[in-house]
C-alpha cells in the first residue's frame, strides 16, 4: 500500500530559504561559503557554512542547486535574516539577485526512496527533490512551496533522532555562532568543506586547522538513559566535567533505521540521543580504557555512540 503524504513525509518546522540567482551566483557563492558549489550538479544538495575571517562558523546551510544559475540556501529560521544581510554585504555590485522565500518548506522523506514518489506525494508538486548526501539514514529533502502541506506534529523529532545518532550537526545549538569550528563539528567529512576549491571567507585558518591536525575536539553523539536531556546538561566522566550536551531527541521504535552505532545494538538503547562537543584526548580516554560507564549526563547513564564514518578518531592534538 502507497504511504499518505501525512505518513511519508514530515514538515521540519525550523528552515529559512534565500534564493541566490543571476549569471554570477555560483562564483559569487563559490568565493565566500565553505563547500564547492561548482561541482554540485543541478538538483542536488550539500551543506556548507559561511565562516567568520578567524575560520569560525556564522551559519551553517544546506546548498540546492536548481539551476546552473540559481540556488535556494537553507539556514535555520532564526539565523535567516542574518544571512541575507550578509550576503549583501558581499555581494558588492555583483549582477546577483537575492530574495527571501518565505513561502517555501523543507518536507523530508526519512524513509528508504521510493520509486513511487508521485505516490507519496500526493498532490505535492515539489520544486526539487534530492537525497541529504550527508547520511543515507537521512532521506530525501522536498522542497515545496505554498499551503498544500502535510500537517506537522511533532514528528520531526523522527528524522533528528536519526540525524543526532549519524553525527550530523545544524543549526546554532550545535554550531555555536563564532564559536564552532567545521572540523571538530566533522563537516569537513560531510562534505561541507573543499580544501582544494580555493578561497572563501576563513580559508586560510581552516585550511591550516586540516594540515596541521590541530583538531582538539570532536562533536560525538551520546545514548542516554531517560528522557533527552536540555541544551547544556553537564557531561562528566567518572565525576569531572568534560562537556555540556547540545540537539537532544528521544530514541524509539522509529529510530532503527538509523546507521549501526559502533557495533552496538540498537535495540538496548536507552530513551535519547544528544550531541556533545567532547576534548579527543577525554574521548581518547573513554576508548581506550571501555570507561563508558564513567559517563554521566545531568547524573542519567551515558555511553558514547560514534557512528562508523567517525571512526577512528584523530589522536589528540599536541598542545
Amino acid at each position: 500500500m502507497t504511504p499518505t503524504p501525512e505518513d511519508a513525509l514530515i514538515c521540519h518546522p525550523d528552515t529559512g530559504f534565500i534564493t541566490v540567482a543571476g549569471d554570477e551566483a555560483c562564483a559569487f557563492l563559490q568565493s565566500i561559503i565553505t563547500a564547492n558549489v561548482e561541482t554540485l550538479a543541478v538538483g542536488a544538495c550539500r551543506p556548507s557554512a559561511l565562516l567568520t575571517p578567524q575560520g569560525r562558523v556564522l551559519i551553517d546551510m544546506m546548498v540546492y542547486r536548481l539551476g546552473e544559475s540559481q540556488f535556494l540556501l537553507r539556514s535555520d529560521a532564526a539565523r535567516r535574516d542574518d544571512l541575507f544581510t550578509r550576503l549583501r554585504r558581499y555581494r558588492l555590485r555583483r549582477p546577483i539577485d537575492l530574495v527571501v522565500e518565505p513561502d517555501i518548506r523543507l518536507l523530508l522523506m526519512p524513509n528508504e526512496p521510493t520509486p513511487d514518489m508521485d505516490g507519496v506525494l500526493g498532490s505535492i508538486n515539489p520544486i526539487m527533490a534530492c537525497p541529504d548526501p550527508r547520511s543515507p539514514s537521512l532521506g530525501t529533502h522536498c522542497l515545496v512551496e505554498g499551503p498544500n502541506l502535510p500537517p506537522e506534529s511533532g514528528r520531526i523529532d523522527i528524522w533528528h533522532t536519526k540525524r543526532i545518532a549519524a553525527a550530523v550537526p545544524e543549526g546554532p545549538v550545535d554550531l555555536t555562532p563564532e564559536r564552532a569550528l567545521l572540523l571538530e563539528a566533522g563537516l569537513d567529512q560531510l562534505g561541507a568543506v573543499d580544501f582544494d576549491k580555493g578561497c572563501y571567507v576563513g580559508q586560510e585558518v581552516t585550511a591550516r586547522t586540516h594540515y596541521r591536525g590541530l583538531v582538539k575536539r570532536r562533536l560525538v553523539p551520546l545514548i542516554v538513559r531517560g528522557a533527552p536531556p536540555p541544551v547544556n546538561s553537564e557531561i562528566m566522566l567518572h565525576g569531572t566535567p568534560i562537556g555540556n550536551s547540545k540537539t537532544a531527541a528521544p530514541y524509539n521504535s522509529t529510530a532503527s533505521a538509523a546507521p549501526n552505532l559502533s557495533g552496538r545494538s540498537l535495540t538496548d538503547l536507552p530513551s535519547s540521543i544528544c550531541l556533545a562537543l567532547l576534548k579527543l584526548s577525554d574521548l581518547q580516554t573513554v576508548l581506550d580504557n571501555d570507561a563508558n560507564n564513567g559517563l554521566t549526563v545531568n547524573g542519567e547513564a551515558a555511553k558514547l555512540a560514534l557512528p562508523n564514518w567517525m571512526l577512528p578518531l584523530p589522536r589528540p592534538a599536541k598542545a
